[in-house]
């Protein structure tokens, strides 16, 4: 099973790398960005996208993280309550 597993990466990563080099051969066009109030050097177009990928996955997993970081507190506000119903009933078994 870890040699199918190794394998399988292998051939995802090859398979990543071969498009990510197609990718960048295709958008090797210099372009610079406008922004309004300045304006950024040129580079390729694949720098350009990759860079805009890249920040899009940092701002979500920021986000992300403020988000599970509410569910975890709320899951331990529930779990205090339910130690509390607990300890009134000494009976009842805490569901799994």
């Amino acid at each position: 099973m870890k040699l199918l597993k190794a394998l399988l990466f292998f051939v995802i990563s090859l398979v990543a790398l071969v498009i990510g080099v197609l990718f960048s051969a295709r958008n090797s066009q210099a372009v610079s960005l406008d922004l309004i109030f300045f304006q950024l050097p040129p580079l390729s177009m694949a720098i350009w996208l990759l860079l805009s990928l890249v920040t899009g996955m940092l701002l979500c997993a920021f986000i992300y993280t403020f988000v599970t970081f509410k569910l975890k507190r709320h899951n331990a506000q529930l779990q205090r309550q339910l130690a509390k119903l607990n300890q009134n009933k000494p009976h009842a078994e805490m569901p799994r």
